[in-house]
């Protein structure tokens, strides 16, 4: 045992199997041996449409730091972390499925799957759950889905995530929480039952919900399956309603944030994630577990003071502007991940599809082109948690689509657009003091009238312009330009995009709990 930690020892004390990695330094030394488990839990927990600025530990002014910000002193902070799509459906599918939304086929008509849709995540993807399932792990689901419903009548639910390896979920948004399911009256008098519903496993259980014990709900399911098979390994998947408009919170958080209402809902979700650690930490499975927290994509400019923060990043939610893409995300695991670092590489949501699939021993189908990269080795090394120096450029390729139009690239510190959206204005009209009339996109349709294309490419170096402000000379630059356009050729040629989703939509799959009323409030049949 010559030369294991105190700390490494205890693990493999702990952690008699498992895979041995080296802890290894920015500048190449390796540190203590690290004793990775044999098929860690693996906790994926996804805000919504969180900005990447909304976080004290990203930043934001007067955001209350909490059990997130926790999270990432004692794991492993993100900074250049991507979505695949700025919205949520899309960026949703190529989480758990590690390959882009456009191969998926989870694009086209309104780019997200409507309430009364009859398209879905396609069956023959593979999903997370799925590989893990097939590696012997328990597969868990609570949250919001939305990706797709209904498929031929109305309540067959062929979309729904038990089709998808999940073999428990809880409490369930199946679409979204929406701007038409206001409780306040701030925005609209009553809410909308035709896009407010609340299911447990299959089973329509309120219509339209209720926002007071949403996310208490969606935290005791997900406590009763860890505790569940705290003795087996476990994939869970927590997705919250929060910041998605509307806002809302329990009533033992409003009027506790200095940011007001959306401040108050992001410390909900904050003690949801608080309480989330301790379970795993009360049952003394913290280092069996890799824990992951991030925002499905970023913040919703438009809605100002309910939209959330992305920094000092440019544009939001719709659009491949960096502040519709770069997301918060924070990796948690004691003893296997180094506390208190900050990681500059250039990742994506779709790494954790293949950084699951290597954790858990699973072979995941090799009849397709994945999009991600397993994230063990950054998660493997030991990095400053304030940077000391000049990092090593990443050679990282992303390509950033709207529906199935390629938008931009991002190869390594530089940006280029081939077209990019017009950004929202005269927040004033549309927000007096800060509180949104309507919600809106300022651009949305990716073929449509506020898209400008670029050509020569709009360049951006975003390792010293992350707010994409300063577009880089086309003649002094021309070689990064050649190369962009030689990794856009290379991948366009390669790509098959998947039948389009979200075009699928017909009006009698509309959820209804008791047709033609679709008003109840009712628990499910069977145990909670």
């Amino acid at each position: 045992m010559i030369g294991v930690t105190r700390g490494t020892l205890l693990l493999l004390l702990l952690l008699p199997h498992g895979i041995k990695g080296k802890l290894r330094s920015k500048d190449g030394e390796t540190g203590p041996t690290v004793t990775i488990p044999d098929k860690p839990n693996i906790v994926l927990l996804v805000a919504d449409d969180m900005g990447w600025g909304d976080l004290c530990s990203y930043g934001h002014p007067t955001q209350e730091c909490g059990e997130i910000d926790k999270m990432a002193a004692e794991g492993m902070r993100f900074t250049q972390w991507y979505s695949a799509d700025s919205l949520c459906s899309p960026s949703r599918a190529a989480l758990l499925t590690g390959r882009l939304p456009v191969r998926v086929g989870v694009w086209g008509g309104e780019r997200v799957f409507a309430n009364d849709g009859s398209g879905g995540l396609p069956k023959n993807e593979t999903t997370i759950a799925e590989a893990l399932k097939d590696a012997g792990y328990a597969t868990g689901m609570v949250g919001k889905w939305h990706l797709g419903i209904n498929e031929f009548l109305p309540g067959d639910g062929r979309h729904l995530p038990h089709h998808h390896g999940f073999d428990f979920v809880g409490t369930n948004l199946p679409f979204t929480n929406h701007w038409a399911c206001d409780e306040s009256k701030v925005h609209m008098a009553h809410p909308n039952p035709m896009k407010c519903f609340l299911y447990w496993n299959t089973t329509l259980v309120q219509q339209p919900f209720r926002h007071d014990n949403l996310t208490a709900s969606f935290l005791q399911d997900s406590i009763a399956f860890i505790h569940n098979n705290k003795d087996r390994p476990f994939f869970l998947y927590f997705s919250f309603a929060h910041m998605h408009t509307d806002m809302f919170s329990a009533p033992r958080f409003r009027e506790t944030s200095r940011r007001g209402r959306y401040g108050d809902g992001l410390r909900e979700l904050d003690w949801a994630v608080g309480e989330v650690l301790k379970t795993l930490v009360s049952l003394q499975i913290q280092h069996r577990t890799l824990m992951i927290f991030l925002s499905d994509h970023g913040g919703h400019l438009e809605i100002c003071t309910e939209g959330g923060s992305n920094g000092i990043l440019k544009g939001g939610k719709a659009s491949t502007w960096d502040g519709g893409l770069r997301v918060p995300a924070i990796a948690w695991w004691p003893g296997v991940v180094a506390p208190g670092q900050v990681s500059q590489h250039l990742v994506s949501s779709m790494d954790v599809f293949q950084t699951a699939a290597e954790l858990a021993g699973a072979t995941p189908p090799k009849d397709r082109i994945y999009d991600g990269k397993s994230l063990v080795p950054i998660l493997l090394q030991k990095t400053s948690a304030v940077p000391t120096g000049k990092p090593t450029p990443s050679l990282r390729t992303l390509f950033h689509y709207c529906s199935d139009r390629l938008m931009a690239v991002r190869q390594g510190e530089y940006k280029a657009h081939f077209y990019s959206m017009e950004l929202p204005t005269n927040y004033s009209e549309h927000c007096p003091g800060g509180v949104p009339k309507v919600e809106y996109f300022t651009s949305f349709d990716c073929y449509g009238p506020h898209i400008t294309r670029h050509d020569p490419p709009l360049l951006f170096n975003i390792a010293r312009d992350p707010g994409e402000l300063y577009p880089l000379s086309v003649e002094e630059y021309d070689d990064i330009i050649t190369e962009i356009l030689a990794a856009k050729a290379q991948h366009q040629a390669h790509l098959m995009p998947g039948k389009a989703q979200c075009k699928e939509t017909s009006t009698t799959l509309q959820p209804c709990c008791n047709p033609p009323f679709c008003y109840c409030n009712y628990k499910p049949d069977g145990n909670r």
